[in-house]
């Protein structure tokens, strides 16, 4: 496998990485997301039997190898979910280009994959569901203890779709008020300090699945999630899961049956109970790890390799 990136290979990859260039000299890094495409699309394809593309594929031409195009959520979502303040006007108007991007793409593609259910609602042509995969084993291996004093892990941003603020008001105004000793542990990029708050900022993958081993509780409060992987990541490290209605959550936590999905007005109070509750804590423990499985590596590539096949016998039924 070749994978066509802007990244290095990371230590011990198992693959081929062809760095594709993807900045412009007159518009810089910032050009990348715009210049991608056609720094692929001039690739020689020539000697691959199938594209997988995660995106910016749009322009490969037609007569290249069969492409599988998987959509990892919606841009078009974003936009709305995002919100014009939240986002700005600037960062709302490329969420719509990038929507216009992917149904370029569903429609050129040989096969279109959905992670999610809800995903496959936003694109005409879609060949079928796979989620994403976990390594399972990263982190339930990990080393790490449940802390002693009751913590609550959040991963994203305060003021986007992912709605950390709402976390971080409703720790402050209810779950610190009674448990005097509760921690908020935020991966975020945007500092935060107080009574309680651990700002962590950015973190490696490593550091992440050990702080999904210690903390008590996982929170994301999403507006909206095409997937929501951390879900899996937290379930996967044995991390009861938190959750405001949104489509990646309803689907992953199976409307509430390996994880707890509230309202915002609720969000406090249930924290409160989650954290207080150790024979609740332990049941969405040990259910959240069985919801794990279905998302392993194992799974998930079996399931590509069908597509593959498929794709190839349609591209050369003989």
């Amino acid at each position: 496998m070749t994978v066509l990136s802007h990244d290095p290979a990371p230590e011990n990859a198992l693959y081929r990485v062809a760095l594709v260039p993807t900045t412009s000299p007159i518009a810089g890094h910032q050009s990348a997301p715009f210049t991608f495409p056609f720094q692929v699309a001039k690739q020689d394809f020539s000697g691959f039997n199938v594209i997988h593309a995660q995106g910016d594929e749009q322009m490969i031409s037609r007569r290249s190898p069969p492409v599988v195009r998987t959509m990892h959520g919606s841009a078009l979502a974003e936009a709305i979910h995002n919100g014009w303040r939240q986002c700005s006007p600037k960062r709302f108007f490329m969420h719509l280009y990038f929507y216009v991007a992917e149904l370029v793409a569903d429609l050129r593609a040989d096969a279109v994959i959905a992670v999610s259910r809800d995903t496959s609602r936003y694109y005409p042509k879609v060949y079928g569901v796979i989620p994403n995969g976990v390594d399972l084993e990263h982190y339930s291996t990990l080393q790490g203890e449940k802390t002693t004093q009751p913590t609550i892990l959040f991963v994203g941003e305060l003021d986007s779709r992912k709605r950390g603020r709402l976390l971080l008001d409703s720790f402050r105004e209810r779950v610190r008020r009674l448990l005097t000793d509760a921690e908020l542990w935020l991966v975020c990029p945007e500092k935060v300090e107080g009574e309680g708050i651990r700002w962590l900022g950015n973190v490696n993958g490593e550091v992440l699945a050990r702080l999904y081993r210690e903390a008590w509780v996982f929170c994301l409060p999403s507006s909206y999630e095409g997937f929501g992987r951390p879900y899996i990541e937290a379930m996967a490290a044995g991390t009861p899961v938190v959750a405001t209605p949104n489509a990646g959550a309803m689907e992953i936590l199976d409307n509430g049956r390996f994880g707890l999905i509230v309202s915002e007005e609720h969000l406090g109070e249930t924290l409160v109970k989650l954290l207080t509750d150790a024979d609740l804590r332990e049941r969405l423990s040990k259910s959240g790890l069985d919801r794990a499985t279905v998302y392993s590596w194992e799974r998930v590539a079996e399931q590509y390799e069908h597509v593959y096949e498929n794709v190839l016998k349609r591209r050369s039924p003989a």
